[in-house]
């Protein structure tokens, strides 16, 4: 593993003295409680901004965003770009939560140098063309963004003089999905020359390097602050608990009981699986919140504003998490269904142990026959150890059968939860490690509140 530390010993004022940054850079990030540089600033900063095209690769939670937004602004700084030339740079992120985090960390920067910047994500009011058209920087999701470069009048958002495009997680964008398609539209919008592309991503995959070289067209420097292939900092102490099929959420229940006092994330596969959690658990008087992508943008927000100023809770939530979510204080990541790929086991668990410092723990619930798994995240170099569970669990599962036999409106969300876990389960990438044909099906049902399958639940396989 990598070492834990993520700062150099190079400060504000060395960086200022070599010509790195100016002097308003300095003030925001002094005000922020910066004082020296990451491994990914010192050495991104001096590519980006000698114009090279750069793949950025650094561990989460070590500065990335900083990164690249340091040396953008100083850029067109430099060059004395004025809003009348339309958008200098445009940051594209997957995610609503890691665009708004970017602007969040932008605000101070942009202000400082007297730019103006717009946020453009779904879910909000696309009433912004007078915010767009004054805009020297933008941050967005693809969705939007490419709604903006494809509408006519005072909506369409003015690229012709982009100097810099970069793509944040560019893994997740890479990924031949909805994303990358969408990815390939918006570049079609974007000019061709003169302008600085750069991508960042604490997880590198060859088929997203590839892919990268080929839809951008361009030839790119790849600058990363791991020695070695060391996906997640060492400061995270990683563990996995075999569980069977039908002691899963018993066992959800003992975790979280014995972390009540603690900071938690808790991923799961599906929207509905995390409602259907959200009112058992609550049930068991622990202190749970939910966050999912099928809420409101308004209610998400609000949410996460909300367990960033807890000292202690339980936040239930999917794979919209995964990446750019910077919550202070978060202690544990449990990952209750595995992530769909390798990479993402990565990104959740670096919502913990974020910072020069910042310990954490990560937990993740495997079935017995899921164990490869655990395989092939060692031959990601990732350390992670087995710990057993010694107790019993049959008090908590006739609880949960009786709560969920004894109210209808639970028994229905139950049943859908089930259902979208198999569905889930069937769409799996790794199909040899999780595979819907070494299910028990009726074991499964027993994880949802179900001493037997409900009759009407329907052909799932």
């Amino acid at each position: 593993m990598a070492s834990s530390s993520i700062l150099t010993k190079h400060t504000l004022e060395w960086v200022q003295e070599k010509g790195l940054c100016s002097s308003p850079t300095v003030s925001a990030l002094a005000s922020l409680g910066i004082e020296h540089l990451t491994t990914i600033q010192l050495l991104a900063v001096p590519k980006l901004l000698a114009k090279s095209n750069v793949f950025l690769h650094a561990r989460t939670g070590s500065g990335k965003t900083l990164a690249f937004l340091v040396p953008t602004v100083e850029r067109l700084k430099a060059m004395k770009f004025k809003a009348s030339k339309g958008v200098g740079a445009l940051i594209i992120s997957p995610t609503r939560e890691l665009s708004q985090q970017i602007s969040s960390v932008l605000q101070l920067l942009a202000e400082a140098h007297g730019f103006s910047y717009s946020t453009l994500t779904g879910g909000t009011k696309a009433k912004q063309a007078d915010v767009m058209r004054e805009s020297v920087l933008v941050v967005g999701t693809p969705g939007r963004v490419l709604q903006a470069l494809t509408a006519s009048g005072s909506a369409h958002l003015p690229v012709h003089n982009l100097k810099v495009l970069i793509l944040d997680e560019a893994d997740r964008l890479l990924d031949n999905g909805t994303l990358t398609q969408q990815l390939r539209q918006i570049i079609s919008h974007l000019p061709t020359e003169n302008v600085q592309k750069i991508l960042v991503s604490a997880t590198v995959t060859e088929k997203s390097a590839k892919l990268a070289k080929d839809l951008l067209s361009t030839e790119f420097i790849y600058v990363s602050s791991e020695k070695r292939a060391a996906p997640a900092t060492g400061q995270i102490k990683q563990n996995y608990l075999l569980v069977e099929s039908a002691d899963r959420l018993a066992m959800l229940v003992t975790v979280l009981r014995t972390l009540q006092k603690k900071k938690v994330i808790v991923f799961f596969s599906s929207c509905q699986s995390v409602s259907f959690h959200y009112i058992l658990l609550s049930h068991f008087k622990l202190p749970v919140y939910q966050c999912m992508g099928q809420e409101k943008q308004k209610r998400r927000n609000n949410m996460y504003a909300k367990f960033v100023e807890l000292d202690h809770g339980t936040l239930l939530t999917t794979a919209m998490a995964e990446r750019g979510w910077d919550i202070p204080g978060v202690q544990w990541i449990i990952q209750y269904d595995p992530p769909h790929k390798p990479e993402d086991y990565i990104h959740r668990i670096g919502r913990t142990g974020r910072g020069e410092g910042q310990g954490g723990q990560a937990l993740i619930f495997l079935q017995p026959h899921e164990k490869q798994f655990v395989n092939i995240l060692k031959n990601m170099e990732v350390k992670i150890d087995e710990i057993e569970f010694c107790g019993e669990l049959k008090d908590i599962q006739d609880q949960v059968h009786r709560f969920v036999a004894g109210d209808f409106a639970v028994h229905q969300v139950g049943k859908v939860a089930y259902k979208k876990f198999v569905r889930a389960y069937q769409c799996h990438k790794l199909k040899k490690i999780f595979n819907i044909h070494s299910l028990n099906l009726n074991d499964v049902c027993k994880a949802f509140g179900f001493v037997n399958p409900p009759m009407d639940l329907g052909r799932l396989t």
